[in-house]
């Protein structure tokens, strides 16, 4: 009676497995752990490879010209033997008329009958990585977009002071080396040449009289040439991009002590954006001619970051900033 009620039981799950298994809507193909002969093949594989059932059956996997990379198969194979499981996010399959399939392949090994099996669950993402690139295109023209419009920006203030047009561009081209001196991600490394394209931008609303005043400012002009960085985070706020292009604008002068303006923040409160315009803004400004004044020279600049480091600029960013001139032979791009 016990017996028969475990052949009933069995057969029963034997029943439902194969019933998911005939109607999966992912591909199942199942092989001879130890040769890698297909024993089973599914419908779902069936119409997606373009074989038929009886065509699969007998063969390897990669006797049937599904693998589009026999060798790596057979050492995949031998790996999958050893571990037990096995699993590509993105594998390409070929199937019988020759089109290139984008699919997940999944591969489990384990015991039926006491016999060890190997069970490979196919699913076909041909269709998530036509969307995916689809997605990258267009974010890849949003990013030229935004771009444009950042360059579009820059250019205003150059109608007004074409030194601050060219300024602004050499602290982006700065920011850019640096950044990828420190090995930032390829978006941070965007983002941060972005903010530095349009740091001074605030500087349009101050009297051009002001920006190159020969003299030593008075009170009133220094608190309106440092209001540029409020005019410039106002004018950029509510323009949403990926990154903190407004902040970086605003907190350009800030510096890690609580010296800087226009709110006197400190340490890691300042944005990285900020962090680092500050570093290449400070070289820049001190290394160049000014309308009223001759450059100090890039030795004088970066001993004045170097002195700076830890107190007031960001050690990492300065210590790269160092290195990009003195080891990589950085020079500012003679045509900005």
């Amino acid at each position: 009676m016990v017996d028969k009620f475990i052949q009933q039981t069995t057969s029963q799950s034997e029943l439902r497995y194969r019933r998911l298994f005939e109607t999966a809507q992912d591909g199942i193909l199942i092989l001879d752990f130890h040769t890698g002969v297909i024993q089973d093949a599914n419908p779902f594989i069936t119409n997606l490879l373009g074989f038929t059932r009886d065509e699969l059956v007998g063969k390897e996997l990669w006797e049937i010209g599904a693998m589009v990379d026999k060798a790596a198969a057979m050492i995949a194979f031998t790996v999958l033997k050893d571990k037990g499981y096995i699993r590509y996010e993105d594998l390409p399959l070929k199937n019988k008329n020759g089109h290139i399939l984008n699919v997940e392949f999944v591969s489990n090994a384990y015991g039926v009958n006491g016999d060890r099996v190997i069970q490979c669950n196919i699913r076909d993402i041909s269709d998530r990585k036509k969307l995916e690139a689809e997605l990258l295109k267009y974010q890849h023209s949003v990013n030229i977009s935004m771009r444009e419009m950042v360059e579009t920006l820059a250019t205003v203030v150059v109608a007004k002071d074409s030194y601050t047009g060219g300024h602004m561009k050499r602290v982006a081209n700065l920011c850019t080396a640096i950044a990828t001196e420190m090995s930032l991600p390829i978006h941070t490394v965007e983002g941060v040449n972005m903010a530095a394209l349009v740091h001074d931008i605030g500087k349009i609303v101050i009297p051009a009289d002001v920006l190159t005043k020969h003299s030593k400012l008075a009170d009133y002009e220094i608190k309106m040439l440092q209001n540029h960085v409020q005019a410039g985070y106002d004018m950029v706020k509510h323009i949403h991009f990926p990154w903190n292009i407004a902040q970086g604008v605003l907190q350009h002068h800030e510096r890690l002590d609580g010296s800087g303006y226009p709110n006197a923040i400190k340490g890691d409160v300042i944005c990285l954006e900020g962090r680092m315009i500050a570093v290449a803004d400070t070289v820049e400004a001190m290394s160049s001619d000014r309308p009223y004044r001759k450059g100090k020279g890039i030795p004088a600049a970066l001993e004045e970051v170097a002195m700076g480091s830890g107190k007031l600029y960001d050690p990492e960013i300065v210590a790269a900033c160092l290195k990009v001139f003195k080891e990589d032979g950085y020079i500012f791009p003679s045509e900005l």
